[in-house]
């Protein structure tokens, strides 16, 4: 029977099938960060004695408050750097840390066919390897490292077929925006999202990364895009693959994909040859329309009381009070290229804050002067964290004031108690952030044409 992208990797680490839907699986890899690691690592070493199945399978990152900025978070911060260090983790500390859903691609610790979990929900963002990529609480995360296995439920599989040539201007984060608002927040619950389709091949590594890394936002377990010469070249020469026979694994990741006549359990289809830059207007992912839209007749006023909007309202007439390019979803090094063409020789009228998604990916940026741009332009370049996207430092927002961010999440008090904020791809926010308002780079650039 043909199979799907997902029942490949799934079938290959079913250790052993449980009563119901259960199954024991086995996790190729694990990746540990300071916010959700501690305490299973206290009780491990506590109850179990410091077992650890493996060491060489875990990968310890210090990146969500980094560095930290109190002490609670240094506290958090040290218990992961002394415990990497006993039981000889490859630990990315301060100084050559990163989100770690940036860091464990550009290394190349995620790896077609593989299956990987971590304490943080955007974990999927490594499915865009051919993986079986998910996030999971503190507890599952202890008991993958005592037994390198999860006890899971079998998800089913949604293929979203996505077609069409994009627009010049429209990006991967547009694409996502419209898949969620098409299946609906929590559309994808229960379900491994598969995207398939030409312009998912379309789609460089990057780019590929950020549509599975919002797989969580439509409720979905993962999201998962099969293995093909893209993939190869993006792993080539990578810090966990130099030295190995290249030819040999790209023989065995050319198996990670789906069988001609592979059965889904649902399919959606999405054309996006018509599709306009997108912008959220409420208070989750799929509260989404074009940047020349209003907010839709049918919104919910509970979405519609917090943003502090009326229906009608048109989503360009929104004044901004911060902008934010970051986070796992959209702060490699093509991100902030992209920023940088829309930014260069131009001054932001609002606070804006750019935080590259590693180290590798700012020092790139310097090498290629993306700093400066973005420093002339009147913007704060920062270090690498997730401190911003989930308002625990480097800048959370005020109640009531309305952000624009290159971010995953737009849920009530996200990036600050009280904070409204609207996701976009970095092209949309930097234009916004020059134009103070929300503005396509299309529309920003036409703008000073007519001047």
């Amino acid at each position: 029977m043909p199979k799907t992208l997902f029942d490949k990797v799934w079938e290959n680490h079913v250790v052993e099938k449980l009563p119901g839907n259960n199954y024991l699986v086995f996790m190729d890899r694990i990746i540990a960060h300071e916010i959700t690691t501690p305490q299973g690592a206290i009780q491990i070493d506590e109850e179990f004695g410091g077992r650890i199945f493996d060491s060489e399978k875990i990968l310890a990152i210090n990146d969500h408050v980094a560095p930290a900025k109190d002490t609670a978070t240094a506290i958090q911060a040290d218990v992961l750097r002394k415990w990497s260090k006993k039981h000889n983790i490859r630990h990315f500390d301060i100084g050559e840390n990163g989100i770690c859903h940036v860091v464990a691609p550009e290394r190349g610790y995620v790896q077609p066919g593989m299956t990987l979990c971590c304490g943080d929900s955007h974990t999927c963002t490594n499915g865009a390897f051919a993986c079986f990529a998910l996030g999971i609480g503190t507890t599952a995360n202890a008991g993958a490292m005592l037994s390198q296995c999860l006890l899971l439920q079998k998800p089913k599989v949604m293929q979203i077929n996505i077609t069409g040539k994009r627009k010049p201007g429209v990006f991967a984060k547009d694409i996502i925006l419209a898949i969620i608002n098409k299946i609906s927040f929590r559309g994808g619950t229960g379900y491994v999202l598969e995207y398939t389709g030409d312009a998912i091949k379309d789609l460089d590594m990057e780019e590929r990364m950020t549509i599975c890394n919002m797989a969580i936002e439509a409720g979905a377990t993962s999201g998962m895009i099969e293995a093909d010469e893209v993939t190869f070249e993006y792993l080539k020469g990578k810090e966990q693959i130099s030295g190995q026979d290249f030819e040999t694994l790209k023989a065995k990741w050319s198996e990670f994909k789906a069988d001609p006549g592979a059965v889904y359990d649902t399919t959606v289809e999405l054309d996006i040859s018509q599709l306009e830059p997108m912008v959220t207007w409420g208070i989750n992912p799929g509260e989404a329309c074009g940047t020349r839209s209003a907010v839709p007749q049918d919104a919910e006023n509970k979405a519609l009381e917090y943003m502090g909007l009326k229906t009608g309202d048109k989503i360009s007439e929104l004044e901004l009070d911060q902008a934010f390019i970051g986070s796992c979803t959209n702060a490699r090094i093509s991100d902030l290229r992209i920023a940088a063409e829309i930014l260069k020789g131009q001054k932001v009228k609002i606070p804006t804050i750019i935080t590259p998604g590693s180290q590798l990916v700012k020092r790139q940026a310097e090498k290629e002067g993306l700093h400066d741009i973005f420093q002339d332009a009147g913007a704060l370049w920062t270090h690498a964290s997730c401190g911003p996207c989930l308002g625990m430092s480097m800048g959370v927002v005020a109640p009531q004031n309305r952000c624009i961010s290159s971010t995953n999440r737009n849920f009530p008090g996200r990036m600050g108690a009280g904070a409204r904020t609207h996701l976009a791809s970095p092209a949309t926010v930097a234009a916004s952030a020059i134009y103070g308002k929300i503005i396509s780079a299309k529309d920003l650039a036409e703008l000073k044409t007519k001047a």
